[in-house]
């Protein structure tokens, strides 16, 4: 198989690799539909396992483009600033570092670092574990310089702040609307370093192309088909989901 930047060319041919990662994405959005949150620690450890990091996070970033942008408007008007500013401060500067990161290690060990962030992350969220301390300035820092290196080396930014958030005790739709702007700055800041540092390629942009719409399509269907459930049992089937991939993309 040819390889353009680390990137392998897309075949028009039945391939079960792609099949793999397209279903992941998929079920990464039905994730995100239904329980809100899981996506990416779903989408990433498949996209590793059948491109490798680099590729992997980067695709993963392009395809929560539109998600995003369907959704910031009303963030940005129903987030509570004063609580994100010292968050989205400290990861404005660790996301650049964590995407050289990135770029510049070695995609063996890049590809390691990652599985176990999404073991860990796994592990926390299966536990059920939340900050009970006070939130303070310094606390909200420290989640956003952990948040945005693991954004820039992973696109894995999330589960921190999610937590933090959580946390904080504000209603669900303020702390809705602070996650996703987070998650608006961070993706913009991650696109410009992983541009600056030369990370696109051809075939990433068609991938992306190929999977946002099926991203798009699992969180629709998640949020509106999925409301008799139970979302305790689905969120335990995630979990289980995630700490099997997390483990193959680790010993992969």
């Amino acid at each position: 198989m040819a390889f353009s930047k680390g990137w392998p060319r897309i075949l028009i041919s039945f391939d079960p690799m792609l099949a793999l990662a397209v279903g992941a994405v998929f079920l990464g959005g039905l994730s995100r539909g239904f329980t809100g949150f899981g996506a990416a620690l779903i989408i990433i450890p498949a996209l590793i396992i059948v491109y490798g990091p680099v590729p992997a996070v980067v695709l993963m970033s392009l395809i929560e483009v539109p998600g995003v942008l369907q959704l910031v408007r009303t963030a940005i008007r129903e987030a509570d600033w004063r609580a994100l500013v010292p968050l989205c401060v400290a990861a404005s500067i660790t996301i650049p570092i964590g995407a050289w990161s990135l770029a510049v290690f070695d995609p063996e060990t890049t590809r390691r670092f990652i599985a176990a962030i999404v073991v860990l992350f796994a592990v926390l969220i299966a536990t059920g574990w939340r900050y009970k301390g006070e939130i303070t300035k310094s606390i909200s820092a420290a989640i956003g310089t952990v948040s945005g290196f693991c954004s820039g080396v992973a696109s894995l930014g999330g589960p921190p702040v999610v937590m933090f958030l959580l946390a904080k005790g504000s209603n669900a739709a303020q702390t809705r609307a602070g996650i996703v702007a987070y998650f608006s700055l961070a993706m913009v800041l991650r696109l410009a370093a992983f541009g600056w540092h030369d990370l696109y390629s051809q075939d990433a942009l068609l991938l992306s192309l190929l999977m946002a719409p099926v991203y798009m399509a699992g969180i629709w269907i998640g949020s509106h088909f999925f409301k008799g459930a139970s979302e305790t049992l689905f969120r335990r089937v995630v979990v289980a989901l995630v700490l099997v991939m997390g483990v193959i993309a680790l010993v992969k």
